[in-house]
């Protein structure tokens, strides 16, 4: 095999070797931090619980993602995580080629996730306020007698329990 003919093969070798050198690097995924004041607030995509504040999040790099940071009592915030194309794609294509960006852009690798940290100061809810109130504050006795007659027409109540419960309810009725 000539020298010319063995340059050729090391430098394809060593294409083949080195396409997807960001997912090789980086990863498909990132971790995210969250934090929030107060902590303990509930964080969440696509109604997904990742967990409470403070907390590290792995997300897929090569799409955005919309963080929900909830705790009661307080206002619900939301965080959009952006990716962007990450630094190291323009060394992978002079090194790596058009197989190795091809690579690193399917499986997300040439992106970074940004920001990678996330804090939230999350307000308190006004007392009274329509997210503060539960949803029988918002009922009359009428409406609240119609629902316990439901369950009970349905059976999910006996009819002592349904006796008691209606009794508290026009005890304590406002109206």
């Amino acid at each position: 095999m000539s020298k010319s003919m063995r340059l050729r093969l090391l430098l394809v070798l060593l294409g083949v070797f080195l396409c997807g050198c960001a997912t090789i690097i980086h990863g498909t995924t990132q971790k995210i931090h969250v934090s929030s004041e107060p902590s303990g607030a509930d964080v969440q995509e696509d109604s997904i619980k990742l967990g409470q504040t403070p907390v590290s999040v792995t997300l897929k790099r090569k799409s955005d993602h919309v963080l929900i940071i909830s705790k009661k009592g307080y206002q619900t915030e939301q965080r959009v995580i952006m990716h962007v194309i990450h630094g190291a794609v323009a060394g992978n294509i002079i090194v790596g080629g058009l197989i190795g960006w091809g690579v690193d852009a399917v499986s997300g690798g040439q992106y970074r996730l940004v920001p990678e940290m996330v804090h939230v100061v999350l307000k308190p809810l006004e007392p009274g306020s329509e997210e503060a109130g539960s949803p029988l504050l918002k009922m009359t006795t009428k409406q609240k007698l119609e629902e316990l007659k439901k369950l009970k027409d349905e059976g999910l109540i006996t009819e002592t329990e349904y006796e008691a419960i209606r009794k508290i309810i026009l005890k304590t009725a406002v109206e």
